[in-house]
């Protein structure tokens, strides 16, 4: 397989072979400058090779005036379903994913209340020293899997609330339960108006990575540090972040999971009958 290290050693060598038949070849003058120019020429090469493989391989394998930066996979899913492993010299990298979910927006708060929303996520930085990747992302919902997603965590939290209130002593505040009546109502309100809910959602997601001699190991380490994360943030803000499966986390690196186009299509269509087309 090519690869900058390979092309650097053969580089390397041609100009290795063409300095011994300079040394030992007894050429012209002019010849012999000449030749000590090309050589000097490989020898230039070969270092870009090394420093600079990243950009000079895709050229050498370009097909067709097409760049091909890899003909490997940009990752596959482990077998546990949690997480995206990636193949690398010495080793394997794997990433998993945690769902923040957040039932209140920053506009529905109160100065005090952003404020202490604010100090809370800062606090969730310092949960690892290992780097991790915090992002919002704006996604398009496949409609057909929402409305029973949504269907499903209404009766998710209307199960919880009902216990809860049936564990509640009556007149006695229990912040728990209003958060669980606070989720059940979102699901509630989100499945009564499902057909004027915007084709778009937003996600909070952390991704955290670890690398691994062997893909067992790199699992293992990743997992670990999701768990230890999820469990930080959901006693932080009193939510049940959860290490996400890849049907969840396929929507923020797959372009075709992104945008589903049963979704686009319907939007397009309807966008066409708004304007009269």
């Amino acid at each position: 397989m090519l690869s900058g290290k390979n092309l650097f050693i053969a580089i390397i060598f041609v100009a290795i072979l063409l300095a011994l038949v300079l040394y030992l070849v007894p050429l012209p003058w002019p010849a012999r400058v000449i030749l000590a120019i090309v050589i000097l020429g490989i020898d230039l090469v070969g270092f870009a090779t090394k420093y600079y493989d990243y950009f000079l391989i895709p050229m050498l394998r370009m097909k067709n005036r097409t760049v091909v930066l890899s003909e490997e996979p940009t990752f596959r899913i482990a077998p546990d379903d949690n997480t995206i492993l990636k193949n690398v010299p010495g080793g394997v990298y794997a990433s998993a994913f945690i769902n923040i979910p957040i039932y209140k927006s920053a506009t529905e708060m109160d100065d005090g209340t952003r404020l202490d929303t604010a100090t809370t996520f800062s606090k969730i930085l310092s949960l690892s020293k290992e780097p991790m990747k915090f992002s919002t992302i704006l996604y398009v919902v496949n409609k057909d899997e929402y409305i029973q997603e949504i269907r499903k965590k209404l009766d998710e939290a209307e199960a919880k609330y009902a216990q809860l209130n049936a564990q509640s002593a009556p007149g006695v505040a229990n912040p728990e339960l209003e958060r669980a009546k606070g989720e059940a109502t979102m699901w509630r309100n989100l499945f009564d108006n499902i057909s004027r809910v915007k084709s778009s959602a937003l996600a909070n997601i952390i991704m955290v990575t670890a690398f691994g001699g062997n893909e067992e190991e790199a699992i293992a380490i990743a997992s670990q540090k999701a768990e230890e994360i999820a469990a930080g943030v959901s006693a932080l803000l009193g939510v049940n972040a959860y290490i996400m499966s890849s049907k969840e986390f396929l929507k923020f690196i797959e372009p075709e999971e992104l945008m589903p186009i049963g979704t686009i299509s319907e939007e397009l269509k309807e966008k066409i009958a708004s304007v009269g087309v």
